[in-house]
């Protein structure tokens, strides 16, 4: 399954080219890409912030 872009998805389902349980499925796959995204910029935030603290230390 594509994923739209979500502007693609709000104006198909709009005009009725997709269900409301398809433009749910289209959204919930960008929420999930978006969380994953977070998760890594959170996990390279706190990296480079315990690397900034022990240059500090050190």
């Amino acid at each position: 399954m594509s994923v739209y872009d979500l502007k693609v998805v709000v104006k198909k389902w709009e005009k009725g080219d997709l269900t409301t349980e398809q433009a749910i499925g289209q959204i919930l796959q960008h929420l999930q890409a978006l969380s994953g995204r977070v998760g890594a910029l959170e996990r390279r935030l706190n990296e480079t912030r315990r690397k900034g603290g022990e240059e500090a230390k050190g």
